[in-house]
């Protein structure tokens, strides 16, 4: 029961459910994450938290989420999830980056 409470704690009664499909299908996404990437989403989540409280500037938050939904759904494509593991190996010095390292590196 409690566990349940804090899941519901922060937001307004009008918000989507915890178990709403779409939520269901993104943890099933972030479930299927390495530790390390998952640790990153969660980086990000308080980073982006972090600088609204510091600058009271929604756009860190309405940026951060639009990303995060962009994130999740295309990790959520089964093709696209593969091609980002197989394009993890090794690079070669001189070797092109995936597309999802340059805006990772971009974001930093």
């Amino acid at each position: 029961m409690e566990q349940r409470a804090m899941k519901d704690e922060f937001f307004p009664a009008d918000s989507v459910s915890h178990d709403d499909p779409a939520v269901e299908r993104a943890m099933e996404t972030i479930d299927g994450l390495k530790s390390s990437e998952q640790r990153e989403l969660l980086r990000s989540s308080y980073r982006a938290v972090l600088a609204f409280e510091r600058t009271k500037d929604v756009d860190h938050l309405t940026d951060f989420a639009k990303n995060l939904l962009a994130t999740v759904r295309l990790r959520g494509i089964p093709a696209y999830a593969e091609a980002l593991r197989k394009a993890r190996g090794p690079r070669k010095s001189g070797e092109a980056l995936n597309v999802e390292e340059v805006l990772n590196r971009l974001m930093e």
